[in-house]
């Protein structure tokens, strides 16, 4: 592995099949994935799964960015020779302290709801509710229109669930016209939240279906 400066961040390179960090390790970093290609992988039930298979310019392990103690989730591996920019923790606290005071209080507000979601996602006895409660911290702050692809990689890496799953979960939440999947112009897909206060809407579905 090699590592430079690149406008005051350190790049590393990692060579095909090295390991870039392991499922169960503390996460301290996050990397912007620059050039290569890198495998997302964890175990279910005692197989290997692989969740996504990331291209440039992609972002993974941020979630040790924004949670306490934060276990990796999942593996992630260089298939091919990577360039990938490393984000600590100072740096998002260096961008929050020197960015205008309404956007580092917003930052400061989105980023204490997103561990209070998360933790409680983590917490949840089942992955569709969990689900529901990550869709509804983005409809809680306006939110409404994700892009496909990144929002069933990040929640398969947070629930340690296949993208099929997820994409399951997401279809029965369509099925209940709680939020729809449309493809845009150049072939790219949406998730629409079509509630505002999502979680309210999806608990009393839920009392409607018993």
């Amino acid at each position: 592995m090699q590592q430079t400066k690149s406008a005051g961040y350190l790049v590393k390179t990692f060579l095909k099949h090295n390991v870039i960090f392991t499922e169960g390790s503390r996460g301290e970093h996050a990397f912007v994935l620059t050039q290569g290609r890198v495998e997302i992988s964890g175990m279910v039930s005692g197989r290997k799964k692989v969740f996504a298979v990331l291209k440039p310019i992609s972002i993974f392990g941020e979630m040790a960015l924004f949670l306490d103690n934060q276990q990796r989730t999942a593996t992630a591996m260089a298939l091919e020779d990577c360039k990938v920019v490393v984000i600590n923790k100072y740096d998002l606290d260096q961008f929050i302290a020197s960015s205008p005071p309404i956007v580092a209080t917003l930052m400061n507000v989105l980023v204490h709801r997103l561990k209070t979601a998360t933790q409680k996602a983590l917490l949840c006895p089942n992955v569709p509710l969990g689900i529901c409660r990550i869709l509804d911290l983005f409809a809680l702050n306006g939110v409404m229109d994700l892009v496909y692809e990144p929002a069933i990689r990040h929640m398969s890496d947070v629930f340690v669930a296949t993208p099929a799953q997820i994409e399951t979960y997401l279809s029965n939440l369509e099925a209940k016209k709680l939020l729809s999947v449309e493809e845009r112009e150049g072939g790219t897909r949406h998730i629409v939240l079509k509630q505002a206060k999502f979680m309210e809407s999806v608990l009393k579905q839920m009392r409607e279906d018993e």
